[in-house]
């Protein structure tokens, strides 16, 4: 596609000019206009009630879809709409499109890119709640850069305006009426209104260049304050080592860049000014890791949950690293999030009522980005969305990953009834002990994706005496090195492996002649790398048993694909055989 030079997005906090927006269109205006009350947020909390009427629809380019209603129904897109058709500030729209016209871009899927970023956009646009599932990550992160700093210009007009016409009614005579300061409510308890969750520096450095080239353009005019320190702490290698050349592509991009998962970085915007490092308590924007905003919430740096009480959007980029980080930062994070702070340091007389009615986070948009589906992103989005315009989960059809499968296999999959969800933990080990441990073979790898559940099948195999070793998370490459050679050469049996150690290591096991897959990996690529990690005889069919019950459904459907994931599911044998060449 051609490149076309960036204008400046004016960031100057003044009116925007009526010709530059379109004048059928407010969604700022909108989104803080709606009256939210005690019975409309009592319907918004009930997420099962929600759930219950939830739409099942097809939307362009994200496919099969969940619609969450809100206060209001809504239009639900069709077809594509054009980019001008948001009532968007004219540079920020031209800047955004033209980073987005610099994406390489496959021309067999450039059609459907094209579909998922306009509906993704206009879904954005229009502050709903949105999880989506998508491979397109230079797409949907320009979109949300560019949103955020539109709202963020409407958000300082706003307050800017408003202290003007304070300014005029106070020299009057009488000063200015309550109707007049009631009107000029506009903030929260504090500045920050912004949160970016990424995993790593790397990933929080592309996205400050995006917001840096959204609000200057490339040939526009703007300062960066500590831009200097900025690349020295989150720039990282741009080359592989030669020893890391046949990794998969995935695990390639991960070596890439600085990826320190503990990191936190406030943002302020003024005119033509990019301001990083600055302190939270005057940032606009705050881009973290989870364990980087955890240690500032409720850890060893502080106890400042105030800082994230005021926040209107909320974006968690690459979900699907995350889950390979602790899951447990993200959701302490959201138990924060929205808080009344103990303390308020602001002028109480220019905070929402609806900060003050405890309805803010009704008024608040989560955006979700993540490759594929999972049961923990599904959860978080329904225990957490209470958007008063609504959420929308995105649940397209999946083709799966059983074709990556290069030998031949015989499939055991084995299913187990659970009637309370949360009985599942225990009820699998126990199906593993009584079923499975009493068929287990030397030279056979068992994968286990919780270090919950490992901790507990390791604690069992201890307490049996069973020959075992393990590569897990906390363990030191010298120790993994001996319990690879130890297993390869049979001096013991099992080898027992957690999916976080494989994602951040991805090191080929040798000497597996059967593979037990506890649960399906969270990554669906990791099924058909397991199994091809196979030493066994080519003679022979390699066996994989699979044990799942109906909660790992979405995990099944990105490995086997959403056809046979139902079959799978809708039969009725507690042990069924998939067998093939």
């Amino acid at each position: 596609m051609s490149k076309r030079k960036l204008k400046s997005s004016e960031t100057e906090y003044i009116s925007i000019p009526s010709e530059k927006i379109s004048r059928n269109i407010d969604n700022f205006c909108e989104f803080w206009n709606q009256n939210v009350d005690d019975i409309g947020s009592a319907q918004l909390v009930d997420m099962k009630a929600r759930t219950k009427n939830a739409q099942k629809l097809e939307l362009p380019g994200i496919g099969a879809s969940a619609i969450y209603k809100g206060i209001q129904d809504f239009d639900v897109p069709t077809d594509s709409s054009e980019f001008s058709n948001l009532g968007w500030n004219e540079g920020i729209l031209e800047n955004m499109t033209s980073i987005l016209e610099e994406t390489e871009v496959d021309e067999k899927n450039e059609k459907q890119i094209e579909s998922e970023r306009q509906t993704i956009l206009k879904l954005t646009a229009e502050y709903r709640d949105l999880l989506a599932i998508s491979n397109d990550q230079d797409g949907y992160r320009s979109i949300y850069c560019a949103h955020i700093i539109q709202h963020l210009i409407r958000n300082k007009n706003l307050i800017i305006g408003n202290k003007r016409k304070l300014e005029l009614a106070s020299v009057q005579e009488g000063g200015a009426d309550e109707a007049t300061i009631e009107s000029c409510r506009d903030s929260g308890f504090v500045r920050p209104v912004v949160l970016i969750l990424c995993p790593f520096k790397k990933d929080a450095y592309d996205i400050i260049h995006r917001l840096r080239r959204i609000v200057h353009g490339d040939g526009g005019k703007g300062e960066v304050w500590n831009k200097n320190r900025f690349e020295e702490e989150y720039s990282g290698p741009t080359e592989l080592p030669t020893t890391r050349a046949d990794f998969p592509e995935d695990h390639k991009e991960l070596l890439l860049g600085n990826n320190d998962d503990a990191f936190r970085i406030g943002i302020a915007l003024s005119k033509k000014v990019l301001k990083l490092y600055e302190k939270f308590e005057k940032a606009d924007i705050l881009v973290c890791s989870p364990l980087g905003l955890r240690m500032i919430l409720n850890g060893d740096d502080g106890n400042e949950s105030h800082l994230i009480s005021s926040i209107n959007l909320t974006v968690i980029d690459r979900t699907d690293i995350m889950i390979q980080q602790n899951w447990e930062n993200l959701q302490l994070i959201f138990t924060h999030l929205h808080s009344q702070p103990s303390k308020i340091d602001v002028d109480i007389s220019r905070v929402r009522k609806l900060y003050l009615d405890g309805h803010s986070k009704h008024f608040s948009q989560t955006l979700m980005f993540s490759r594929f589906s999972h049961e923990l992103f599904t959860s978080l989005m329904l225990q957490n969305s209470k958007n008063h315009r609504g959420l929308i989960v995105s649940k397209p059809k999946q083709i799966g990953t059983l074709s990556d499968i290069d030998i031949p296999l015989c499939q055991e999959l084995h299913k187990f009834e659970v009637k309370d969800p949360h009985e599942t933990s225990d009820l699998r080990f126990k199906y593993f002990v009584d079923k499975i441990m009493p068929t287990l073979i030397p030279r056979t790898l068992i994968v286990i994706p919780s270090y919950f559940d490992f901790v507990r099948v390791r604690n069992h195999f201890k307490k049996a005496e069973e020959s075992f070793v393990m590569c897990h998370e906390y363990a030191n490459r010298a120790k993994v090195d001996r319990a690879r050679e130890m297993f390869f050469h049979e001096r013991k049996s099992y080898l027992v492996v957690t999916e976080r150690w494989y994602f951040f290591n991805r090191r080929h096991l040798t000497g597996v002649h059967r593979v037990v897959f506890y649960q399906l990996p969270s990554h669906p690529l990791f099924y058909s790398e397991f199994i091809n990690m196979s030493d066994a005889e080519t003679s022979q069919r390699f066996l994989a048993i699979l044990l799942l019950c109906k909660y790992d459904r979405i995990r099944l459907e990105n490995t086997f694909g959403t056809e046979m994931a139902a079959a799978v599911m809708s039969n009725k044998q507690a042990v069924q055989a998939i067998v093939s060449q």
